[in-house]
């Protein structure tokens, strides 16, 4: 999305008033209560505003109905935590006919305060119309994972999850919000906005590396955020091997639209115009049913490829089951044992046809995982678009899952992050943090809430976890409070972080781990890294998107205030993008 659109849409808002509220989506989990404590905004504190509310207490009950426990008997994914939450507010009740639908076709610091400037006013005043009517897509299908509250150390001092690289859940957000809209919340997870962003973490020779920083909380003054960042090592496109691709495409009748079908050739083709002539494309289509539109062709026959794309056309039904089928079946018979072997589904997730279970479906391409075929998914449309198939296809497929909104979204994943998009440099990878019972009282995760693992398992590799491809990073931020009488200028230790995965070559198993010392951890927020805020600036926005209590004392218009601010510093497209989407959501809310 270009930045002047964002700006004509929050032009158009300041012209005619507009004031919108978040919408709510359906969710299968829970009678939990609802609870929406009301925003307040004071003066002080890290954001502009007093902190120190609901948020900072981990005595607070945030969560009215525990999580079942764990089945020790399935290798599922682990619970939350242990012990595991579920969200606070009670999702919007759909009528009987649209949630059965909906389960049929789904698988599964300055003086000022960081956020005290105002925000700067558009001057541009576009046409209102500008602003699409149809904004509020129906029929999308996303999944309320809750929030993570606060565990006692005293009670668990253990926090273990799978590595995420996803960044499906920020470029939804950003799709919403370009068309007038605040994103779902059970659309927005927290971790997926961090990763949609760069950070200046070391890079190892080879493998994985630890960076470990924190700063002032912007949730609560007492408190403290601690970063942990993963870098895995960067690969020079020349020394990747030889990659071999299946793209499944789905041309059912829901893609006959540009920013779909049309979308999805434009992108596909960045992509081959990007490989090696020494690479290999084949193409399934599926509807109905599934065919081969091209055979494994030699990217030196770049024509051909280009040509089989440009020629493909929507119609009919979505059997998913049979386009992941045929689309599998052609990675096998063109399996190459030195090379890089990458199904890549574009689609919008929707499946009425054939198989549409997500444990079938899950089973359907785990042992091809397991044998060397990763998975890319990468969606596209809003509006009858399957958020929760996308995601949890690419999570058992070994890969990630990536949303595709615009042409610029589709250049960044298949033209700047091509080699990290098709090469794994690890395996099933997890953290495990330790904190120290006497220095931390408790803690909160951000994010991460369906990559949870039984802590007892971060050592049992026969458990999938996540996979990294080159130059891939992971960011995964915690609040902290402190034990009593503990203070940030102490010379202490607050845990110890570890870090496990699979060489993708050599097949062996390598731990490393990082302490979080107190002197990493800056007391005053004009004393951190810029990138340090920027990850700080986006958890946040999540967190508010997402509407959890813990972010309640805090007010986008100051968020967009530090964004605006850091867009200065940084200078990147990204970040002033950033500024502008926050800008848009504070004028939304």
């Amino acid at each position: 999305m270009k930045r002047s659109n964002v700006n004509k849409q929050l032009a158009a808002l300041v012209a005619l008033g507009v004031v919108f509220t978040a919408c709510g989506g359906d969710d299968d989990g829970g009678d939990a209560e609802e609870s929406a404590p009301t925003e307040e905004a004071s003066e002080d504190g890290l954001f502009g505003d007093g902190g120190g509310g609901e948020g900072g207490d981990a005595e607070v009950d945030l969560v009215t109905e525990p999580a079942p426990p764990p089945d020790e008997s399935i290798d599922a994914e682990a619970p939350i935590e242990e012990p595991s939450e579920e969200p606070a507010d009670e999702p919007a009740e759909e009528p009987a006919e649209e949630q059965a639908a909906a389960d049929d076709a789904s698988l599964e610091s300055t003086d000022d305060g960081l956020f005290g400037e105002e925000a700067p006013a558009d001057e541009e005043a576009p046409d209102p119309g500008d602003i699409d009517s149809e904004a509020r897509f129906d029929d999308n299908r996303f999944e309320d994972y809750g929030y993570r509250s606060f565990i006692d150390t005293d009670v668990d001092p253990l926090s273990t999850f799978a590595l995420d690289v996803d960044t499906g859940s920020y470029s939804i957000a950003r799709r919403w919000l370009d068309e007038g809209s605040l994103p779902p919340r059970e659309s927005v997870r927290p971790e997926e906005f961090i990763n949609a962003f760069d950070y200046d973490y070391d890079i190892p020779r080879s493998g994985l590396d630890i960076s470990v920083d924190g700063g002032p909380s912007p949730f609560d003054d007492d408190n403290v955020l601690v970063r942990v960042g993963v870098q895995a090592e960067v690969v020079d496109d020349a020394d990747r091997g030889d990659a071999n691709l299946t793209f499944v495409i789905d041309t059912s009748g829901s893609m006959n639209r540009d920013d779909r079908l049309g979308l999805v050739k434009t992108s596909l083709s960045i992509l081959v115009d990007e490989l090696a002539d020494d690479d290999t494309v084949a193409i399934v289509s599926y509807a109905g049913g599934a065919s081969i539109v091209l055979e494994p062709t030699s990217v030196s026959d770049r024509d051909v490829i280009l040509d089989a794309l440009d020629d493909l056309d929507s119609t009919g039904g979505t059997n998913l089951q049979a386009g992941l089928a045929l689309g599998y079946e052609l990675a096998r018979e063109s399996f190459d044992d030195g090379g890089i072997n990458r199904v890549v589904i574009a689609s919008d997730g929707v499946a009425n046809a054939g198989v549409t279970d997500p444990d079938q479906l899950a089973a359907m391409i785990r042992g091809d995982a397991d044998n060397g075929i990763d998975l890319v998914t990468v969606g596209f449309g809003m509006g009858n678009f399957n958020d929760v198939t996308m995601e949890q296809l690419a999570d058992q497929g070994d890969g990630f899952y990536a949303y595709v909104d615009t042409e610029d979204e589709a250049e960044r994943l298949f033209e700047d992050e091509l080699t990290s998009t098709l090469l794994i440099v690890a395996k099933d990878g997890k953290i495990q943090v330790e904190f120290d019972e006497d220095v931390v009282e408790a803690y909160r995760l951000i994010g991460f809430e369906n990559r949870g693992v039984r802590d007892s398992d971060f050592r049992n590799d026969d458990v999938d976890a996540g996979e990294l491809g080159a130059a891939h990073q992971v960011t995964a931020i915690y609040e902290i409070e402190l034990a009593r009488g503990v203070s940030v200028d102490d010379r202490a230790e607050l845990g110890v972080v570890s870090l496990r995965w699979e060489d993708p070559e050599s097949g062996d198993v390598v731990e490393i781990d990082e302490d979080i010392d107190m002197r990493d951890i800056e007391p005053n927020w004009a004393d951190t890294p810029v990138d340090f805020q920027l990850a700080t600036v986006v958890a946040t926005f999540a967190e508010k998107l997402r509407d959890n209590p813990f972010a309640d004392d805090i007010d986008l218009d100051d968020v967009a205030s530090a964004a605006g601010r850091l867009a200065d510093d940084i200078d990147t497209d990204e970040v002033d993008e950033l500024a502008d989407l926050i800008e848009l959501a504070a004028r939304l809310s």
